[in-house]
């Protein structure tokens, strides 16, 4: 169960992250943040950054994991999650290239 949850979560990582970054290139600024814009640009970077390592992680994690799979359906299914992963890593990486470079 708790990997159906992670698989669902990187999926909405993978839609709703570049949504988010088109916003804050085209000049959204987070209400609750307390800052101004370049501290916000500099703010979601670290956590692009973030997201990149564990997608990495995660990914490799699960495909390493999937390798000790004895069940002939879940092999399967931890491949899939960690390309899923992996792709979040993608994501992520592109994403924060896309920001705006504010100083």
């Amino acid at each position: 169960m708790i990997e159906l949850i992670s698989v669902v979560c990187s999926l909405v990582i993978c839609v709703l992250t570049p949504i988010e970054v088109n916003r804050i290139r085209a000049g959204w600024v987070n209400q609750k943040f307390e800052g101004d814009r370049p501290r916000f640009i500099a703010a979601y970077r670290k956590q692009l950054v973030m997201l990149m390592w564990l997608g990495l992680g995660f990914g490799a994690l699960t495909l390493i994991l999937s390798l000790l799979e004895a069940e002939p359906g879940e092999r399967i299914f931890k491949v899939v999650a960690g390309a899923i992963w992996f792709a979040v890593a993608g994501i992520s990486l592109i994403s924060q290239r896309r920001l705006p470079v504010e100083a």
